[in-house]
């Protein structure tokens, strides 16, 4: 009788301890792959989402404080979606919500507007984005669709709160490298469309000579690109309840020859949080 007493007394608080975590649901058991799926199938059924973030880039450990770029943005009818520059940081541009017209309009070179079509996230340039711009590049919905397809390691990792599970996406090297490609090459090619193509990029001459400079600065790129190490490594942070993003960071490594023989490894990291669901 005692024996069966204690048992129902440990099967009781070991309820009880779930039921305050949150975290001894049917999903704690699957492995951390899978977990990562549902949190992607939780984005993909929402309507919509905003979301604040920052970018930064560290050159040989050294943070370059004029490379800070913060941004916000928000995600509307499972396909359109803006993001702009923020002023200040994102903690402090959430606690005054009424700031954010504000920011937009103070500096409008940095906003872009995006819609999802045929799979593909596409600026819409009659909102006036600008081609070169890095906002684009920086957006989060955008970067979670991509964990889905790519060949990665996913784990669970501990310190999070019973509501909040952590997991770890570190990208296989070549896809890593394939990734960044892939990117610059956008990026590449919109800065090439906004500085020939347009009515008002001057007389032939002037076009001709942009042209020029940007073959030259192109063959550049894909040269240090070919000789670069490049290693990615993703932190989702996920509400437990809801199997929704909570925070999605980044940080990618590039390491390559520099002059006099010297390696020079970049460091660009981005961190996004998630709020408001809809």
């Amino acid at each position: 009788m005692k024996r069966l007493l204690a048992k129902k007394t440990i099967t009781l608080l070991l309820a009880l301890s779930c039921g305050v975590a949150g975290g001894c649901g049917p999903e704690d058991g699957k492995p951390p792959g899978e977990l990562l799926e549902l949190a992607l199938a939780g984005m993909t059924g929402a309507d919509g989402v905003t979301f604040e973030g920052e970018a930064a880039l560290r050159v040989d450990g050294k943070q370059l404080p004029e490379t800070a770029l913060y941004y916000g943005g928000e995600l509307t009818n499972h396909k359109t979606l803006v993001i702009y520059n923020l002023l200040q940081g994102p903690a402090e541009s959430r606690e005054r919500p009424g700031d954010q017209a504000q920011q937009r309009s103070a500096r409008p070179n940095l906003y872009s507007r995006l819609e999802k079509s045929r799979g593909q996230w596409r600026a819409l340039s009659p909102s006036g984005d600008q081609g070169g711009s890095p906002l684009p590049g920086l957006n989060p919905i955008r970067q979670l669709e991509e964990l889905d397809n790519m060949n990665k390691t996913v784990t669970k990792e501990a310190g999070a709160g019973g509501r909040v599970r952590l997991l770890r996406i570190e990208l296989d090297p070549q896809q890593a490298h394939d990734q960044l490609a892939a990117e610059l090459e956008a990026e590449m090619n919109a800065l090439r469309t906004a500085s020939t193509g347009g009515k008002s990029a001057g007389t032939a001459g002037r076009a001709s000579l942009l042209e020029k400079l940007w073959n030259r600065e192109n063959r550049e790129l894909h040269r240090r690109l070919r000789d670069a190490e490049v290693a990615t490594v993703y932190h989702l942070e996920v509400d437990a309840r809801r199997n929704l993003p909570k925070s999605l960071s980044r940080q990618r490594t590039i390491t390559f020859p520099s002059s006099g023989g010297r390696t020079r490894r970049e460091t660009f990291v981005t961190r996004v949080d998630f709020y408001g669901y809809r």
